[in-house]
């Protein structure tokens, strides 16, 4: 697919990838299971996220010729953030600053979940890190003696009658209730703000959210095409 560009996005617990047409048309998207996967795009322009770290991945992908998008080289949007922003971060926050809606408020819902607030003059604020659903529940199984581990459900109580209807109550309701107040005291920050959400654990929190909340699950992908388009306009791969 001459012309084309393969995006890749090493994240903590799937690869995903998807390429693009030189004008930004999602063509194809995928998972890679293994890092030899990659071997056989020699036609195309690679550009990867790496959230892992993950050397594997990473020595295959510089046989490849593949270039790293990371906000160590610049930033590509305004930030107030440090360069120790991870990569998947900038991607989201850049696929919605191109969208023109600002104020916004980014939530990726994963491993982690990450909140990035976005100003109305499209200058990035800052963010928010703390642990997804599936982490929380986890850490409680494996850090405690006699809590189980469990599987999250999309409803869950205000209060439990047993350990594993406490559990729900507590991790994913909890979870719901800080996401809100999180939206709510932005908000209050900035006025009315448009909700991007993406990440393997959006659904969880889709009740909780603004009914105009945009569930968009390639906004990484669609960022880091915006993002080397970005290093290509200044003389960059």
């Amino acid at each position: 697919m001459e012309g084309s560009v393969l995006i890749v996005d090493i994240g903590n617990s799937q690869v995903k990838a998807a390429i693009f047409s030189d004008r930004g048309e999602l063509k194809q998207r995928f998972l890679f299971l293994s890092p030899e996967e990659l071997i056989g795009f020699d036609d195309m322009r690679i550009f990867y996220l790496d959230t892992r770290m993950d050397g594997s991945w990473r020595r295959v992908l510089a046989q490849q010729g593949a270039v790293e998008l990371s906000v160590e080289k610049g930033f590509p949007f305004p930030s107030a953030y440090s360069q120790r922003l991870g990569a998947d971060r900038a991607a989201q926050i850049l696929a919605v600053r191109e969208s023109g809606s600002w104020p916004a408020v980014v939530l990726s819902c994963g491993t982690a979940c990450t909140i990035d607030y976005i100003d109305a003059q499209g200058y990035h604020r800052g963010g928010v890190i703390t642990a997804g659903i599936h982490l929380r529940l986890l850490a409680l199984a494996e850090k405690t003696g006699r809590l189980p581990r469990i599987e999250p459900r999309m409803k869950a109580p205000l209060l439990g009658t047993d350990t594993e209807e406490a559990l729900l109550a507590g991790v994913v309701g909890g979870f719901q209730l800080e996401i809100s107040q999180w939206i709510r005291q932005l908000e209050m920050r900035g006025g009315s703000l448009r909700v991007w959400v993406t990440g393997g654990e959006a659904d969880f929190i889709r009740s909780v959210l603004p009914s105009h909340s945009i569930f968009a699950p390639d906004l990484t992908l669609r960022g880091a095409w915006h993002w080397q388009q970005f290093l290509r306009s200044c003389g960059g791969n």
